[in-house]
């Protein structure tokens, strides 16, 4: 399933002004067990330095913690729209400031217009509905950070 655009991102620091060997953070946010741990090797596969959360509770606290030797926010955060408890989205509204400069991609089994609508609203890049094939998330994650 394509990835719907929510709006255009803040990029991470131009290719030219990381360091050498510069690995991008990335923090997912799901409460499917089994669907994280497949996100989570995927993106670590891919080059990410990955911390992971499974409620929205867990997100706020480990997105609040998670900052590079330079003291910047993960280059990506990966998040569920729809976890128990507190959902996704409001936690990434509470973290707008704290994860300035990081694309954010929603993860979605309801990616209707007002999903949407809210993941743009809250800074989110894009919107893959789900479920998803494993190649999308891995080229729009890959395609986000690099831009």
């Amino acid at each position: 399933m394509p990835v719907s655009p929510a709006r255009s991102a803040a990029p991470p620091p131009s290719r030219r002004n990381r360091p050498i060997g510069w690995r991008p953070g990335a923090l997912v946010a799901e409460n499917d067990p089994a669907l994280l741990r497949i996100i989570v090797e995927a993106l670590t596969q891919d080059g990410f330095i990955v911390s992971e959360a499974r409620t929205a509770e867990e997100l706020i606290e480990i997105a609040c913690c998670t900052r590079r030797e330079d003291n910047s926010p993960p280059a990506l955060v990966v998040s569920d729209a729809n976890m128990p408890g507190r959902d996704g989205l409001s936690a990434l509204d509470e973290l707008r400031h704290t994860l300035a400069g990081a694309v954010i991609l929603v993860l979605s089994a309801t990616a209707d217009d007002a999903v949407c609508a809210e993941a743009r609203r809250v800074g989110a890049a894009g919107v893959l509905g789900k479920p998803f094939e494993l190649d999308d998330l891995r080229t729009a994650a890959l395609a986000l950070v690099r831009r």
